[in-house]
Formats: structure tokens, C-alpha cells, sequence
């Protein structure tokens, strides 16, 4: 893997909408917030000037953190992604392995994360397997409703399962 990972800082957030670009141009400075607070981590893997991927960690408190999060009492991974040019360099678990140590660092002893369970998730459910993320509970229904820059929501959903991973202290 030859890219740095490191938490956004409020100065890369132009560099970031710019290479990996959010559904909103506000949502990266919001996330900055929230780290700030101490209420989530955004990293971002960084090839010089270019974000190859990013992944976000919703800590106990923020707005965010979902019900299956707060059933299994952990942090949760999200928005984890990797530009399709960078795929396949383990940039991905990387990143994943980036959000399990902040979660460590924060004191937590388990993590977890949602993954649909149709085949389009399959990759997905294979790296987070042997990562070491075991089924906790679904099926559940996930969707949100994301701003956009117009004011339109843009709804996502899918049909999802809990898995969560025991961190080494």
C-alpha cells in the first residue's frame, strides 16, 4: 500500500471534496467538527495531493451512531472508500485497520460496522471476514436521507447486517 493515512485535517478539506467528493460540499467540514469534538475520526489515505480513500469511525454521541451501534455498545466504521484506480492495493483494510486503532486508542474493546447483505457486498463482506468481523445481528433495514448542495435529499438504504470484530488492548 503506498498511501499515508491520517486523520482530515480542517485545511484538507477543499483537496479532499476536490480528489473524493462528498454528496454535499459542506460534509467533510462537518466531519472535522465532529473529530474535534471527539465524536468521530475521519482518515484519509492520501497519495501526494490525492485521496485515494477515506473511511470515518461515529463515536457513542454523535448524532449518527446507529441503533445497531449503540445494541452491540461500540464505535462504528463508516463510509469506507477506496478510489477505483487504488482498489485491490489493501487500501482498504489499511483504512480499517487505521479506524480499529483510534477506536482502541479511545479505550473501546469492540468495533463494528454495516454491510448489505446482497451480492453486490460480497468483496466487502469477504475483506471485513478476514479482518476478523463476525455476524452480530440482522437482517435491518439502514437508509438516510443525505442534503444535498440544492436542498434535495438523496435517500440510501439497503437491506444490512451488523458485524463487530474484539480489538486487542
Amino acid at each position: 500500500m503506498s498511501a499515508e493515512i491520517r486523520r482530515l485535517s480542517e485545511l484538507e478539506v477543499p483537496r479532499l471534496q476536490a480528489t473524493s467528493p462528498a454528496w454535499n460540499r459542506h460534509e467533510y467540514a462537518r466531519r472535522v467538527g465532529y473529530q474535534a469534538r471527539g465524536l468521530a475520526v475521519q482518515l484519509v489515505a492520501w497519495r501526494g495531493d490525492n485521496a485515494v480513500g477515506r473511511g470515518m469511525l461515529v463515536l457513542p454521541g454523535h448524532r449518527e451512531w446507529s441503533p445497531s451501534a449503540f445494541r452491540e455498545g461500540c464505535p462504528e466504521i463508516r463510509d469506507v472508500a477506496v478510489s477505483q484506480h487504488a482498489q485491490r492495493q489493501g487500501i482498504g483494510s489499511a483504512l480499517i485497520e487505521a479506524l480499529e486503532r483510534e477506536a482502541a486508542a479511545a479505550g473501546f474493546t469492540t468495533i463494528g460496522l454495516a454491510v448489505g447483505i446482497d451480492e453486490a457486498y460480497d468483496a466487502a463482506r469477504s475483506v471485513y471476514e478476514r479482518l476478523g468481523y463476525r455476524f452480530a445481528h440482522g437482517p435491518f433495514i439502514s437508509a438516510a436521507r443525505l442534503e444535498t448542495d440544492d436542498g434535495n435529499g438523496m435517500v440510501v438504504g439497503g437491506v444490512c447486517e451488523f458485524r463487530v470484530k474484539a480489538l486487542s488492548g
